[in-house]
């Protein structure tokens, strides 16, 4: 009998850890991403996604490994659709727009384009 009940409690420790990791809402999004950064060595950048002050919102933060620029997308639309979300943010600056589709263990920038590029967390 104990046998019996401790598989059920890892059987429901799994699917409730399973359940964490779905992406069906922003606020979703948003605990997932939070205190995560996300690398890619190719490109030497890394990719934030959390509270910007001096915007007073949640944004995209891109900075640069070599010279430690950063650049804030903000307003950002987030589509969630359960296993992956679409993000995409503004740049305050120059009105540029910056997009990614977020995994649960990845980020992948440049869909639909010609050359996607793979950021992982660290």
């Amino acid at each position: 009998m104990k046998k019996i009940i401790f598989l059920y409690l890892i059987l429901f420790s799994g699917l409730s850890v399973k359940a964490q990791s779905k992406l069906n809402s922003t606020s979703d999004v948003i605990n997932f991403m939070e205190n995560k950064t996300y690398y890619n060595s190719e490109l030497n950048i890394s990719l934030e996604f959390e509270y910007v002050s001096n915007y007073n919102t949640y944004g995209i933060i891109l900075k640069s490994i070599r010279s430690g620029q950063k650049n804030y997308y903000i307003n950002c639309d987030i589509n969630s659709y359960g296993s992956f979300a679409d993000v995409a943010g503004i740049s305050p600056n120059d009105g540029s727009d910056f997009k990614f589709r977020l995994y649960t263990n990845r980020i992948v920038v440049g869909i639909g384009e010609r050359k996607q590029y793979t950021l992982l967390p660290q």
